[in-house]
């Protein structure tokens, strides 16, 4: 058995891995049938509807961490979930009463965007509670990861199945039950959640308390400088990723409408999201099972594939002409899937090994800000780049963006590694 599915073997961990696939598949699902029905209604303007989610990130991020830090751990996931799955079905009342409302649409995507600032820390904070040791910390990790790919290579497949027997507005639907199920996992094993040892340390509320929890986040990113810059160039670099891989590719299908074997559309859309799927998938195995003899240089090849895969979607659509063109982005896709899992797990897995508790969560919680941060500054600027230069375009140039910093860090980590 490879070793990142070993901690299946507990029977809590295999609960919550269960409720936590639920949750991402649909959440998947939830984003590809946002950004479809915003490019349907307001075109190269969906990029706003996308950075709302971010702006959400930022200010729950920043403003409710010391509220947050008095939750425990299991209260703070099965609350979210809950709360998540009310937002997800906002958009499906609506549109029964008033047909297809984007401010709704906004409100559903803002509200996930706060629920996952609460839910994803809080998890975080509780995997050295499940598991002890470091080896075994790199396989939940890594396991945990997969949902995540999972998700990118289940959800797109999924929605392309469901279209044709789903209103894509039910979409929704299906995600609030994903959340439901994950809420009712972490409150079976709720208990093995818990460090009764630690007491979470409580603080001030509103600007005062994002003020706290920023300087105390910052110091312990000082505090382990290198952590500290692997946590600040990941969250940098999802701001590039979120475009080209929730915005580009949708517009790219959209405006050239790749088509073999009678898939297009959404269709067509969901088998390249769901190629990238099955590149994340087989990264995450190898990364999440694979102990690198230099693991900071080692991180940095992901961002070179993953970069590399979105240059050469870009490339594939100048060069390919129908039938060839959906099967040549399927392959781009794929080998941008697999560099994320090759940063993602090892930083994790530093992260938890150096701070503890509260502090996990802090630690996390700011580089979540500071990634949502990134994101929000590139959806919002994502619409003008969209008219100034199409959406292919911008897709090869964040392509490019993204392998400049893999090759960069690559170099300068394998420096410090060789002669530190």
């Amino acid at each position: 058995m490879l070793p990142i599915f070993r901690p299946l073997k507990d029977r809590a961990v295999a609960i919550v891995w269960s409720g936590l696939a639920a949750s991402t598949i649909g959440e998947d699902l939830f984003r590809i049938a946002v950004v479809w029905i915003a490019a349907e209604q307001i075109g190269n303007a969906a990029g706003y509807v996308n950075a709302t989610q971010y702006a959400a990130m930022l200010v729950v991020g920043l403003l409710g961490a010391s509220a947050f830090d008095r939750w425990r751990a299991d209260r703070a996931m099965i609350g979210a979930k809950y709360a998540s799955a009310v937002l997800a079905l906002l958009p499906v009342a609506g549109f029964y009463l008033w047909g297809v409302s984007i401010p709704l649409l906004i409100a559903s995507v803002m509200g996930l965007a706060a629920m996952r600032m609460v839910f994803t820390p809080a998890l975080q904070s509780a995997v050295p509670v499940l598991v002890t040791d470091r080896d075994a910390m790199q396989a939940i990790n890594g396991l945990f990861d997969a949902t995540w790919r999972l998700a990118r290579l289940i959800g797109p497949a999924l929605a392309a199945a469901l279209n044709t027997v789903l209103p894509v507005i039910h979409f929704l639907t299906v995600t609030a039950a994903g959340f439901v199920l994950s809420g009712l996992a972490v409150w079976v094993v709720r208990d093995r959640l818990i460090d009764r040892d630690h007491v979470a340390r409580g603080g001030r509320g509103g600007w005062r308390g994002a003020w706290d929890a920023l300087l105390d986040g910052t110091r312990l990113i000082l505090r382990e400088p290198t952590i500290g810059t692997l946590l600040l160039l990941n969250a940098l670099a999802n701001g590039p990723w979120s475009v080209a891989l929730q915005l580009c590719i949708a517009l790219m299908v959209q405006e050239h409408d790749p088509t073999t074997f009678g898939f297009h559309g959404l269709a067509s859309l969901g088998l390249i999201v769901s190629a990238y799927g099955v590149g994340d998938v087989l990264g995450n195995l190898i990364a999440g099972s694979v102990r690198f003899r230099r693991p900071l240089s080692t991180m940095f090849l992901g961002y070179v594939a993953m970069g590399a895969g979105f240059s050469l979607m870009a490339l594939a659509v100048w060069t390919f002409d129908n039938p060839l063109l959906l099967p040549a982005m399927m392959v781009a896709g794929f080998i941008g899937g697999l560099g994320g899992p090759f940063f993602f797990i090892p930083m994790i897995t530093r992260m938890q090994t150096a701070y503890r508790g509260s502090e996990i969560a802090r630690v996390f919680r700011l580089r979540l800000a500071v990634m949502a941060a990134s994101m929000l500054g590139f959806n919002v600027a994502a619409t003008p780049l969209f008219d100034l230069l199409g959406p292919t375009l911008t897709e090869f140039l964040l392509g490019l963006m993204i392998l400049a910093l893999g090759v960069g860090g690559y170099i300068w980590f394998r420096r410090r590694e060789v002669h530190p």
